[in-house]
């Protein structure tokens, strides 16, 4: 071994003790100064960024943050480097736990782009084309990429949504009004079937097509329920609820569960949140009324909402908390100019979630946004406090779409991902658009990988 003038730092592996040994003492014979590191990288490996204040989940406090290969490390006494951040807030990156973006090659690059320039750096679709996904899914992951957890398609019943979304762009219909005037032929068609939608009827139907929809590895099962409670009723925009059969959901639920997977479930209606968790649903999308169905009579999506079909009880919210199933609140909704007594419900909704200990999170589900609006305008709303609305955005809703990764932390083995604000959230929650950097898995994402 030759030496060399300097201090040495090197990294220890238990099953290597007797090289390591071997190493120190050679090391030694030259005079050189040894650092062991037997839990992270050598410290001249490590980068520290100090300088600025750092999101603990009620405020913000002056802190050094040192970042070891893709992973934060305890800072040691002397890092490779230093990068100065010159007062900026260190936040966690953002999450969209209900989205229908990062669907194909095609539009793959324009969402990256999207998601990593507004600081979203993990997601959840819930619902897309399956034969899109699969063509970018090795892009889904890792330094440069944001990180995606997809259902693929979704479960449904017939004539339901999203039926009409897909078949409709199959035949290059675009305007709400062409779809309502050509429903039949969108109907008719059957482009986007056990691909981006799955129909089951009947128990047979899902034993056909389990193997199926488990065939293409979804990393979550994604259900569409809507108004179940009416579903003889042949409710629904498109026929029978909008959605699957309710009597069908536990059987979905057992087998998602048999199959290691988390259960999504799309809501809208106070009955669908309690056949969700009667069903042991992991995470419901939506709340119930979360969107305005009263404003206009000609929509199909009309109905006369009353407090007794919007209003969560006491007893729901403790039934979430205890059953540890998750909400995401729609935040573009948030955005929207709604009458004021769909605010009234969904803040009330939301405070007894809260209040019962329900994880919630965060997401867009609006193709061509992201979160950011929806969270600046529910900062203006009052749905949250700031620093809760903040906690919620970043930490909540990260580890709720990858429950089993440590992301949304600063601590040592935490994934190395965070943004610099130019300003403090917690004082005008617009700062979230003022990103002054970003770093994804331990790499600065260089402007080319953010401003297009």
């Amino acid at each position: 071994m030759k030496c060399q003038n300097g201090r040495v730092s090197c990294r220890a592996k238990r099953p290597e003790l007797l090289a390591l040994v071997w190493l120190v003492a050679m090391m030694a014979a030259c005079g050189e100064r040894v650092e062991i590191n037997e839990s992270g990288p050598p410290a001249s490996e490590i980068v520290e960024y100090r300088g600025a204040r750092v999101f603990t989940g009620e405020g913000f406090v002056e802190a050094p943050l040192c970042v070891g290969g893709k992973s934060f490390v305890d800072c040691p006494q002397n890092a490779g480097s230093r990068v100065d951040l010159a007062g900026g807030f260190v936040i966690p990156p953002l999450g969209d736990a209900h989205t229908h973006h990062f669907d194909g090659p095609n539009t793959l690059p324009w969402h990256r782009q999207f998601y990593l320039d507004a600081g979203v750096f993990y997601a959840m679709t819930l619902t897309a084309p399956t034969r899109g996904v699969l063509e970018i899914r090795d892009q889904l992951k890792g330094p440069g990429n944001v990180d995606v957890a997809t259902s693929l398609g979704g479960i449904t019943g017939p004539d339901s949504h999203p039926a009409e979304v897909y078949e409709a762009l199959a035949l290059g219909i675009r305007s709400y009004e062409e779809q309502l005037a050509r429903a039949e032929e969108i109907r008719a068609s059957r482009e986007w079937a056990d691909d981006a939608y799955f129909v089951l009827e009947t128990p047979a139907d899902l034993e056909e097509k389990w193997p199926l929809i488990l065939g293409n590895r979804p990393d979550v099962v994604k259900v569409y329920l809507r108004a179940s409670e009416r579903y003889d009723e042949n409710y629904g925009k498109w026929g029978p609820g909008g959605g699957l059969d309710p009597e069908l959901l536990p059987l979905v639920s057992r087998l998602a569960d048999e199959a290691g997977l988390r259960l999504a479930v799309a809501n809208s209606s106070l009955g669908d949140f309690r056949a969700s968790l009667a069903a042991g649903a992991d995470l419901v999308s939506h709340l119930p009324c979360y969107q305005d169905t009263m404003s206009d009579p000609e929509s199909p999506y009309y109905g006369v909402d009353t407090d007794d079909d919007c209003r969560l009880s006491a007893g729901d919210a403790e039934a979430a908390a205890a059953a540890r199933m998750g909400a995401v609140l729609i935040v573009s909704e948030w955005a929207k100019d709604r009458p004021e007594i769909y605010v009234e419900w969904e803040k009330r909704n939301t405070a007894l979630l809260e209040e019962a200990g329900a994880p919630l999170a965060v997401g867009s589900n609006s193709y061509g946004s992201t979160v950011v609006d929806g969270l600046i305008a529910g900062a203006e709303k009052g749905f949250f406090e700031p620093a809760r609305l903040l906690r919620l955005a970043t930490t909540d809703t990260a580890r709720l779409i990858f429950p089993k990764r440590r992301v949304g932390c600063f601590d040592a083995g935490c994934e190395a991902s965070f943004v610099v604000l130019a300003g403090n959230p917690l004082e005008s929650f617009e700062q979230i658009r003022n990103i002054r950097l970003r770093i994804k898995d331990g790499e600065l994402l260089a402007p080319a990988d953010t401003d297009g």
